[in-house]
Order: structure tokens, then sequence, then C-alpha cells
């Protein structure tokens, strides 16, 4: 069984995906916020979806935690037209980082997921347990499978090789970093796009999918929230940090979230933005 505390200080730290909204605010987090050596490295010089060149760039940098923040990711238009892309590149960059990291003997990992891998019909609110109990929502399903398989990935290499790995599961994320285009960006910075380019062009409405019924919960990515995956991020998943965990095998995926959800309809702060 792996000892799933690992504290950071003093530690060589990869994040994978740190030019992206999330990963660029872990790095932040953790150069504010520990005595670490944080390592990056641009998609230029190192493609994850290649196996053989995250080992060898592993070999050569040898981190001691990975942050695996690195994702293809984008909204409903994205993930409908371009679903092998979505499928493809997420399982590729999951399995090659993972698989990389137990050979390199990472002490640990953590694997972002996302909200969308729960039942689009879950209970709310959504627990833990609900994972795999129900049809997917369609429009994102194939990114939620590539993301219940890097999650299933972890929990198959805890239990078949006692690796140090865990999956944190955020709620809809936006803020700076974010991807403002209006047909493949997610709902807040698609919105913000759209609406001022219609007040650049002095137009008097704009055209939004949907009800506006659907409750979506968001969280701000500079948020003070984003300060406790750092500081109780290790403990996730251990005795310390998992009441009634008593074997790694039986860790669920953490959900990061603060319960606070909105109707589409009641997101104003695009249009505010816009003026």
């Amino acid at each position: 069984m792996a000892d799933l505390d690992f504290p950071l200080n003093g530690q060589r730290v990869f994040v994978a995906g740190h030019q992206g909204m999330v990963g660029s605010a872990i790095v932040r987090a953790l150069r504010g916020q520990r005595r670490c050596e944080v390592l990056t490295a641009p998609r230029r010089s190192l493609d994850l979806r290649r196996p053989e060149r995250v080992e060898s760039w592993m070999r050569r940098h040898r981190p001691q935690a990975v942050f695996l923040a690195a994702a293809r990711v984008g909204g409903i238009a994205a993930n409908q037209s371009r679903p092998a892309e979505f499928l493809h590149d997420n399982l590729a960059i999951a399995s090659s980082v993972v698989e990389a990291s137990r050979k390199a003997a990472v002490g640990k990992l953590l694997f972002l997921g996302s909200s969308c891998i729960y039942p689009r019909l879950a209970p709310q609110p959504i627990s833990e347990a609900a994972l795999l109990t129900g049809p997917l929502e369609a429009t994102n399903e194939w990114y939620a499978v590539a993301k219940i398989a890097g999650v299933k990935l972890c929990e198959a290499y805890r239990r078949q090789h006692g690796c140090n790995f865990v999956s944190l599961m955020p709620t809809n994320l936006y803020g700076p970093g974010d991807n403002f285009d209006p047909e493949s960006g997610h709902v807040i910075p698609a919105l913000m796009r759209r609406m001022h380019d219609a007040k650049a062009a002095e137009r008097d409405s704009v055209a939004v999918w949907g009800s506006g019924a659907p409750r979506r919960e968001f969280l701000q990515r500079c948020h003070p929230a984003w300060k406790k995956p750092i500081d109780g991020f290790w403990p996730l998943g251990s005795k310390q940090g998992r009441k009634g965990v008593s074997d790694d095998s039986e860790i669920n995926p953490i959900p990061f979230c603060h319960d606070q959800k909105s109707r589409a309809a009641a997101l104003r702060s695009p249009a505010k933005v816009a003026g």
C-alpha cells in the first residue's frame, strides 16, 4: 500500500499542462507557497501524447511529484465537432504520463479530472459514489470517457503497483488564461466574448444555447479555494485527509467544489464585464 501523505517542500514537482488555465494556477500557487523546484515543459518541446518522449523527459528531469493538469479541453461545440480528438488525446496524455511516472518512481501523482465524469442525471448534490451509475451528458461524453479512464488508471496503478496516484475532480472552472473563443470556449468565457462582440458591433441581442434552466457550479481559478489543493493536496486520500479510508484501493475521485450553484440564465457577470 502506498504512503499517501507526501509533503512537497524540497521536492521536484512537475506540472504537466502548466500553460493552461488550471496548470498555470497550480504553478503560481506552488511558487508562492512552497519551497520546491517547479518543473515545466512547453508543448513544443514535449508532446505528452508520445509515451517514449514523456519517459525520456522523466528520466532526465527525475520529478518526485506530478500534477497532471494537461488535457484537450473545450466547450460543447468543440466536443461535438472533434470527438475523436478529445477522446484520443486525453487518453494518450493520461496513459503516457501515468506510466512514465511509474517507471520514474514518482512519489506522488495527482490527476485532475472533471465534474462531467458523473452521470447526467446523478442525484444532487453529486457524491463520489455516483461515478459509472448512469449515462453521461451526451454533449461532452468523449471528454468524460477519457477522464473516467484517467481516474480508473490511477486506481489500477495503486492496486497493482502500489503507486501513490490519486484523482481530484474540480467543478466548472473559469478565469485568467481561459479560452474566449465563442464557439469552442466554456460557458462563461464564451458568453463574455459573445457579449463583447455584440457590444462592439452595436447589436441589441446575443444568441445563447439552451433554456437557461440547468444549474451549474463555477469556481474562479484565482479563488482562495485553490490554496486548499496545495495545502491539503498531498494528504488527500490518506487517513489524515479522508476519514474512514483504510485502504488506498477504496479512494474515490475527490471532489473540489464549494457547493454554490447558479442557473445558466442567472449568469449576469459576462454582461457586466462587457458593459
